[in-house]
């Protein structure tokens, strides 16, 4: 059992490595939470993508299980007491980044998940291993030599038998592992190219996505419409890209609201950047309402609404008109709308972008965006 979850969890590491590399977005059973924790600050420790430290660690614990029955030791431990201290270490890692998740990122990984199941069964199988572990040494001298004989062929056919099961798990894993990765993979890249929300949902042209009221900048040829949640870290890590292109001259952006359920102070930030957007201010709220998310993003909801006066105060605004209008029904029907139409449009989740139209599926890095605003305008 310790080998086949050792081989698990490097399948998940192998495919989130080829994600990470590419910057694409795959298969995701928690919403956008496996883009979210992708665009976390923990998602490259020393610049390293964070699933090479999972592979790292899963073979060489698969490495180890496989050596668990030889007599050999490893660096002067016996291969199950190897294993067993790794597992241990490796679980109290998987227990550190999942509760960054739950209680930094307020976003879940799928895949990441699975790698902390992974982590779990690893350190529960090795520890049974290691407590069934029969002691070495000579047979009993008190019995005969042929009883002796006997007991050393049983217990070369019982260590064979071990090995040869010990084989088959971890080719059947393995194999099962590879299927998965490579069907999750090519669904991923066909998926890609299959029509998305916006061929889905009928005539959505551009000027649908993108009504007059919507807050907009630039004046570039091709019109990117981003709908989106302040509390969202894909959200802020994009939201600079996006304003290069502008700044470039290369697109009009369009900003729609897209508050997740999932986050708490989403509507409220989102009511935040509409309320200073009926002053002619959004932009301004909205670029300190993103580079200040790590300032707000885990306090109650009056602390958030007193953090967002002072932001407020600083674009500039008339502070009680922006408070009148933070709780004003115009503010909350402008936010609500706009959730409703990424809804009716089927979005799966935050940053969901359209490039004049088009519903975008690629990575978020600047080359990226910038690689298919130049094919939009082409």
């Amino acid at each position: 059992m310790a080998l086949a979850a050792a081989l698990v969890g490097a399948g998940i590491s192998a495919y989130l490595l080829v994600e990470y590399g590419t910057g694409q977005s795959g298969f995701c059973a928690t919403g956008s939470g496996c883009d979210e924790v992708r665009a976390s600050a923990f998602a490259y420790p020393f610049g390293i993508p964070m699933p090479l430290f999972g592979l790292a660690f899963y073979l060489a614990a698969a490495g180890i299980a496989w050596r668990s029955l030889e007599p050999a030791h490893l660096l002067g431990m016996s291969p199950r007491v190897a294993l067993a201290a790794l597992a241990l270490a490796g679980l109290a890692v998987s227990i550190v980044l999942t509760s960054i998740e739950a209680f930094v990122i307020h976003a879940f990984c799928t895949w990441c998940l699975g790698q902390a199941i992974a982590s779990l069964v690893l350190a529960i199988s090795s520890a049974i291993g290691l407590a069934r572990q029969e002691p070495s040494g000579l047979v009993n001298r008190d019995i005969s030599r042929h009883a002796k004989r006997v007991a050393v062929r049983e217990a070369a056919r019982q260590l064979d038998a071990q090995k040869r099961g010990l084989r088959r798990e971890a080719f059947l894993v393995s194999g099962f592992m590879a299927i998965l990765v490579a069907t999750l993979l090519v669904g991923g890249a066909l998926g890609r190219g299959a029509p998305g929300p916006t061929e889905n949902a009928g005539a959505n042209t551009t000027a649908r996505l993108a009504p007059a009221s919507a807050p907009r900048t630039g004046t570039g040829p091709v019109t990117v419409v981003e709908f989106a949640d302040y509390q969202c870290p894909a959200c802020q890590a994009v939201a600079p890209e996006l304003q290069q292109l502008v700044t470039d001259g290369s697109i009009t952006l369009v900003y729609r609201y897209f508050p997740l359920p999932q986050h708490s102070l989403a509507v409220l930030a989102a009511r935040a950047a509409q309320a200073a957007s009926l002053q002619g201010e959004f932009w301004p709220m909205h670029d300190l309402l993103f580079s200040t998310h790590a300032a707000w993003e885990n306090v109650s909801s009056d602390e958030a609404r007193a953090y967002f006066g002072g932001l407020a105060s600083q674009a500039g605004l008339n502070l009680q008109r922006w408070q009148a209008d933070l709780t004003s029904p115009a503010v909350a029907e402008a936010v609500s709308s706009d959730a409703a139409a990424a809804k009716a449009l089927g979005l799966p989740g935050t940053p969901s972008i359209f490039i004049n139209g088009t519903y975008y599926q690629d990575g978020l890095s600047l080359g990226q965006l910038r690689s298919a605003v130049a094919a939009a305008n082409a």
